[in-house]
């Protein structure tokens, strides 16, 4: 199986690949095609992405059964921890980070001691 998003590319790329995979949603591309024919698809979109961004996604065998690749400019960041693929998703602007990490419930200050 194999999945291919594509993020502000070029109309003619998206009609490439409906030759191969299904469209389900706009830019989201899904099938089943040899190891080949994803590799071409995945040269063809990187070729001509214009400003835009792709991102591939595979079933392998690897530990988490799937493999990634992204080429442009996207929305998200593929980071690699330890062998296993990851997603990075950018703060939104404006957005506190995360905490660390949280209080213990047994460590707040109980305001009704006497």
């Amino acid at each position: 199986m194999v999945v291919i998003i594509l993020e502000a590319v070029p109309a003619s790329v998206r009609g490439e690949l409906t030759r191969w995979l299904l469209e389900p949603h706009p830019g989201v591309f899904v099938g089943h095609v040899s190891a080949r024919v994803r590799d071409r698809l995945w040269n063809k979109c990187i070729e001509s992405h214009g400003s835009g961004g792709v991102i591939q996604i595979w079933s392998t065998n690897t530990e988490q059964r799937f493999r990634m690749r992204m080429h442009g400019t996207t929305r998200r960041r593929l980071v690699e921890v330890e062998g296993l693929q990851l997603i990075a998703i950018p703060l939104v602007e404006g957005t506190p980070p995360p905490r660390e990490s949280a209080q213990p419930v047994s460590d707040l200050p109980n305001e009704h001691k006497m």
